[in-house]
């Protein structure tokens, strides 16, 4: 009796996992298909499609339970100087269990292109679902797990910025008005593009010079059985990510994408997806979701390691985020 008691406990822990674990994909499946659909007309700055994504991140802070970090509640307004256009980042905070100034920052941008100006193509509308709806999902669920968690030694600050294509205005201004001390961010989690082609083992983080935490991040990543396997030409990506704002002033940042590398350890090539800053980078058929909570987990692991003993770690050529 005792044991079919055990076992039969075992087997509703195990459902339970699963249901939980299916339940974070269908969430992250809804808010990326909502975010790139046609609605939010590309999210271009300034638009109504950028404020109706700005409410719906928004609404999920709310809903998570994250705190409000500002008199006018999630939204730091700013103004566009070049365009005049007046844009928001969406900001939600978890406070550390104590008063503390240090902190672990996330971000993700959630504007893309908006509606090509001159038409032709039947689909004018750049949906950015891969750059970088997706990034904003993931975004989403990683608050969701904190705010599970329970809070920290550090405050957690989550952070979807805008205009992030329009030269990382969004990511700019913040570093310019912080929600906790600038000089007192431990690290920022970046998260521009996502894992939608199924299981994976391996991956690569941006940037890989002019940092002293990519050793930090791949012994971590390695405990929880990743391969770090870095392309070349990751290193022309170094002002490419909201990252950039934050490393040009001394801040630690990293950007986390997997490779094509299944858990079998079989190499296999990267599904046909269509191209990013086009009408064609929208949720299509060829997606596959099953690698998402893997690499969730992998992005809490990380940041949970930088929460917990983190040392000191630093960026020691700030000049090599700087755009030219």
């Amino acid at each position: 009796m005792y044991s079919s008691r055990c076992n039969l406990l075992l087997s509703l822990t195990i459902l339970t996992a699963i249901t939980v674990r299916a339940q974070v994909t269908e969430r992250f499946i809804s808010h990326a298909t909502y975010l790139s659909s046609d609605k939010l007309e590309g999210r271009g700055p300034g638009t109504s499609g950028s404020i109706l994504a700005a409410e719906y991140i928004q609404s999920k802070f709310r809903e998570i339970g994250l705190e409000i970090p500002f008199e006018s509640g999630y939204f730091q307004e700013f103004l566009q100087s070049e365009s005049g256009v007046t844009e928001r980042n969406v900001v939600g905070i978890l406070r550390a269990l104590s008063s503390t100034e240090k902190s672990v920052v996330f971000t993700a941008h959630f504007d893309a292109y908006g509606i090509a100006e001159e038409g032709g193509a039947e689909d004018i509308i750049y949906n950015g679902a891969r750059d970088n709806a997706i990034g904003v999902a993931a975004l989403i669920e990683l608050a969701r797990m904190y705010v599970n968690s329970g809070r920290q030694n550090q405050n957690l600050v989550f952070v979807a910025t805008a205009a992030e294509e329009d030269g990382l205005v969004g990511s700019r201004y913040y570093t310019q008005h912080p929600v906790f001390a600038l000089e007192e961010i431990t690290i920022v989690a970046n998260i521009d593009g996502f894992n939608v082609s199924g299981p994976r083992d391996d991956f690569f983080v941006m940037p890989r010079q002019g940092v002293d935490f990519v050793d930090d991040i791949v012994a971590e990543a390695g405990r929880r059985g990743w391969t770090y396997s870095p392309p070349d030409w990751i290193d022309t990506m170094n002002t490419n990510f909201d990252t950039a704002a934050f490393l040009l002033l001394g801040v630690p940042a990293f950007t986390l994408w997997t490779g094509n590398s299944i858990p079998e350890g079989v190499h296999i090539t990267e599904p046909e997806f269509g191209s990013i800053h086009s009408p064609e980078d929208e949720i299509n058929d060829t997606w596959d979701w099953s690698g998402v909570e893997a690499q969730l987990d992998l992005y809490k692991s990380i940041t949970d390691y930088f929460l917990t003993d983190p040392g000191i770690i630093s960026v020691q050529d700030p000049e090599l985020f700087r755009k030219e």
